[in-house]
């Protein structure tokens, strides 16, 4: 039997603490972005979003590495590709949150391991986890489930359109989060989630000045409510910021593909956020998500036990 050393135990207890971290910040962006969506367009909130997550993180790192960690030397393809996939992700996932019930988007989520399995195999070539096909059959059914208030008349409590809009961006994320781990040497995960989010600034500020020139957008600094400032701002330090950051570290010492189990957790804290903002689940959210998060905890459950024998 091979015994595990005190620093590879905590090695694996400071990932399982960021995938914590990354369940609880994130599962706040869900309802926060829905609340916030009520007030900003989609491209202008995700640009101020993503300058106040560079700036975190740059401040961050310099305490961290010094200022000499600020340099970029990835180099100018993979600089832009990264936060291209970064942004691209941003703006699909809010587009799906902005047209789903924040309860449903939370729970169709729990399918999100599937897809991330799906794309790390397709990338990579990776073999799919043990379980993989029970826990698709099982991750449909809930969504059946989820489907099914629509049919019997609660549609506008259960599905708005967009959660498949959010649950099929898990693909982009991995991606970039497979790109993440293998385009840097030896740089910091810290470093890592600065040099993707600055080069995603670059894509969103051109973006959303060019809507807001056209007329497409508005510019979010028409909205003066401080409330709603500060709710943006927090979900932009937290999620955008120290989420990408501590998920980055979760994926280099767990894998994407396990990480991405971890997941699970966003679901599960995005309820009790969205609870606290007045979203209620219904009978449909609740069973369906908890019949497709079986399947991911099945999958998890012959991983572990493959990796025993």
């Amino acid at each position: 039997m091979t015994r595990i050393s005190g620093r590879d135990r905590h090695h694996m207890l400071g990932a399982f603490a960021a995938m914590v971290f990354v369940g609880l910040s994130w599962g706040a962006n869900v309802p926060v972005s829905k609340v916030m969506l009520l007030h900003f367009d989609v491209v202008p909130m995700l640009a101020v979003r993503t300058l106040t997550a560079v700036a975190t993180l740059a401040m961050v790192l310099v305490l961290a590495e010094g200022v000499g960690s600020l340099r970029i030397e990835v180099g100018l393809k993979r600089f832009l590709l990264i936060g291209l996939m970064m942004s691209g992700f941003f703006v699909i996932f809010t587009i799906g949150i902005r047209f789903s019930n924040p309860i449903s988007a939370a729970a169709v989520q729990v399918a999100g391991p599937l897809v991330a399995a799906a794309t790390v195999r397709l990338v990579t070539g990776m073999r799919f986890d043990p379980g993989f096909g029970v826990a698709l059959a099982l991750t449909l059914s809930g969504g059946t489930i989820l489907a099914a208030g629509s049919l019997f008349g609660q549609g506008a409590l259960t599905l708005g359109g967009g959660e498949i809009v959010v649950l099929l961006s898990n693909a982009l994320w991995t991606i970039y989060s497979l790109k993440a781990q293998a385009w840097f040497d030896r740089a910091s995960q810290l470093h890592r989630a600065y040099v993707a989010s600055l080069s995603a600034l670059g894509w969103m500020v051109p973006l959303s000045l060019a809507l807001v020139v056209m007329g497409w957008a508005r510019s979010p600094f028409v909205v003066t409510d401080v409330w709603v400032w500060t709710q943006l701002l927090l979900v932009a330090v937290f999620a955008s910021a120290m989420g990408a950051y501590f998920w980055n570290i979760g994926a280099s010492r767990l894998g994407v593909a396990i990480a991405s189990l971890w997941v699970n957790l966003v679901p599960f804290f995005a309820v009790l956020w969205s609870m606290a903002y007045g979203f209620m689940p219904n009978v449909y959210q609740i069973v369906g998500g908890l019949v497709a998060l079986s399947g991911v905890v099945y999958m998890q459950w012959r991983k572990l036990q493959s990796m025993k024998r």
